[in-house]
């Protein structure tokens, strides 16, 4: 199974802070959740046509990035593209 995975910023929680502590400067991506966070791709596309169907998609969705992953299934995958931030 090839797939992308979508993030989105974080709220920008300053780890440790009580009471809880937002800035701007603290938002970072992190993967988003839920069915609409990943995108099942066809396995015969190189890594380059790969990459430009998860870039649209993430684009029409609203994140703000993807990474591409391989694997027999989610939670044992494996990145084979790092985190490209889509503007």
């Amino acid at each position: 199974m090839k797939y992308a995975q979508f993030f989105h910023m974080s709220t920008g929680y300053v780890a440790g802070t009580i009471p809880p502590e937002f800035r701007a400067d603290a938002k970072k991506p992190i993967p988003a959740c839920g069915s609409d966070s990943v995108l099942n791709l066809d396995g015969r596309f190189n890594l380059a046509t790969q990459a430009d169907v998860a870039r649209a998609e993430c684009k029409r969705r609203g994140f703000v990035g993807f990474t591409l992953n391989a694997g027999e299934r989610y939670t044992t995958s494996r990145e084979t593209r790092k985190l490209e931030l889509v503007a």
